[in-house]
């Protein structure tokens, strides 16, 4: 599998979004964010989704040039229309009329509809960090998508309804997590069919309910649906986010026949401040997490991460080792590149 330094994957990204008409900042955006999911480790929300932004735009489910407007509007809320805009600029543009409304008013609720695949949702809760901010998302599929089978059923109803958490701290690194309610996301199976790995045991199912670890078995017809994350506590997290990032939002939730596959999201912002001092909570969230990761390491193991460490260590080292991309997803890649007249750096 060839290595590439990051910088010559972000130049690759902004190239070729820059050639089906994104503009030049959103451009940027959309390729750092991008490496960056490589970077962390998380290779199902990086370079593989490349080919798929480009086959959005192929089909005309994704607009480029695309503005988001604020179309419903209050002191503390909003609702944010992507007009079917990438999602990497619709939710970073959603996030920051988030912070902008928590800021004035304290706490902020933000709904965004039609909005293309946002990738990461770390990216956006992320952002709140450097205002001293704490952020959470709850992102569905506007009702497409459906690769969850509910707890007891054999067919998918859901789709995988990732959310996300952010928060700083002081001394320590900030807590954030980003998690699918599946047992895994759906670019993971992706990333493990671009590599012809089997899968784990436990994370997908046939259309028959049959355990599998063929990847394809979620791509074919009749589908077959990737478990619930925890049993029934996965798929009922599922249900609440298709509540809050597909009813709330307007976006739409999981239902027959629901049309091509948009992010809804739903996201809150905090101010800290207007609860307690910015630099007591940052304090108190450090002597949590030293706490928490005080309990001794179970035999042969490492110890205790927080949520983002294992990122932020992964990032350290792909930074000095670079990224690697399967022979499938370069290809793909080299392939769309190509087309668009966007040169090809060499690994």
């Amino acid at each position: 599998m060839p290595t590439f330094k990051p910088e010559l994957l972000e130049s690759l990204n902004t190239g070729i979004f820059r050639a089906i008409g994104v503009p030049a900042d959103g451009a940027a955006w959309m390729g750092t964010v991008l490496v960056r999911a490589n970077l962390r480790g998380h290779d199902s929300h990086g370079m593989i989704r490349v080919p798929q932004y480009v086959a959005s735009w192929k089909k005309g489910e994704a607009d480029p040039t695309a503005v988001p407007e604020v179309v419903q509007d209050g002191p503390a809320t909003a609702i944010v229309d992507g007009k079917r805009g990438f999602g990497q600029i619709v939710a970073r543009r959603g996030m920051i009329v988030a912070m902008e409304k928590a800021a004035a008013a304290g706490i902020a609720g933000v709904g965004v509809h039609n909005c293309n695949h946002i990738g990461r949702l770390a990216d956006y809760t992320e952002m709140a960090l450097e205002r001293d901010m704490l952020a959470c998302m709850f992102v569905n599929a506007s009702g497409a998508g459906q690769r969850m089978a509910p707890w007891g059923g054999s067919a998918p109803r859901l789709s995988t309804n990732p959310l996300a958490f952010a928060c700083p701290a002081g001394e320590g690194t900030p807590i954030s997590f980003d998690v699918a309610t599946t047992m895994v996301a759906e670019g993971k199976v992706r990333v493990k069919r671009n590599r012809k790995e089997p899968l784990p045991p436990g994370w997908v199912i046939d259309a028959n309910g049959n355990p599998t670890t063929d990847a394809n078995a979620i791509y074919g017809s009749p589908q077959g649906s990737i478990l619930p994350v925890g049993a029934h506590k996965g798929y009922s997290l599922a249900l609440m986010i298709d509540v809050l990032g597909g009813i709330l939002s307007r976006a739409g939730y999981s239902r027959p026949n629901p049309g091509p596959v948009m992010n809804g999201i739903f996201m809150v912002v905090v101010d800290i401040a207007r609860f307690v001092p910015a630099a007591t909570f940052k304090a108190e969230v450090d002597a949590l997490t030293r706490y928490v990761k005080s309990s001794p390491p179970v035999p042969g193991g490492k110890g205790v991460l927080t949520p983002g460490e294992p990122e932020a260590l992964t990032e350290a080292e792909r930074r000095r080792t670079g990224i690697f991309v399967e022979d499938e997803t370069w290809g793909q890649i080299v392939k769309a590149a190509e087309e668009l007249k966007v040169p090809v750096p060499a690994a």
